[in-house]
């Protein structure tokens, strides 16, 4: 019966400690909670950003490569301040090159549009590796990447100079 008693005469302040602990623990939790959450959305941003430039990167590769008449659709600029626009310039993956391994597919579409202003000819510039009787064409190529649906984008500019040998 002395059992009893001296439950009865307690008054519940290690409930109510226990309940503050537990309701701080708790508030912690959800805060780290969202703090992993933006660190993630920050985290696949950068990424985004990432492969929207690489897209932009590909899209001037493919001009400056070795051989750009091969390239199908692709009408370059000959008048001074002529533009021409190239929406879907640089695709990858190619449409219908899909893997058969699923995990390679797993990556957003990237895409890149890609603009030519065509700036004039000049004769007397000389590059390493080249005949002395060029003349180079300059253009200001605009190249904006894309990434799938993130509404990523990446504006990459360069000047461009296409070299043809006078006769």
């Amino acid at each position: 019966m002395p059992q009893s008693t001296s439950i009865s005469k307690q008054s519940g302040i290690a409930l109510v400690v226990s309940l503050i602990v537990l309701t701080i623990v708790t508030l912690l939790s959800i805060s780290a909670m969202q703090n992993t959450n933006l660190d993630t959305k920050i985290a696949v941003n950068h990424q985004f950003k990432a492969l929207s430039f690489a897209a932009a990167e590909n899209a001037l590769a493919k001009v400056i490569g070795p051989d750009l008449t091969v390239i199908d659709d692709f009408d370059i600029p000959s008048q001074v301040n002529e533009v021409s626009e190239h929406d879907s310039f640089f695709v990858s993956p190619e449409p219908g090159d899909e893997h058969s391994d699923p995990l390679l597919n797993a990556h957003p579409p990237l895409r890149a549009s890609l603009s030519m202003m065509y700036q004039g000819e000049r004769e007397g510039l000389f590059f390493s590796g080249h005949q002395l009787d060029n003349t180079t064409h300059l253009f200001l190529t605009d190249a904006i990447g894309t990434v799938g649906e993130s509404h990523t984008h990446t504006h990459n500019r360069m000047q461009v100079g296409l070299l043809r040998q006078r006769y």
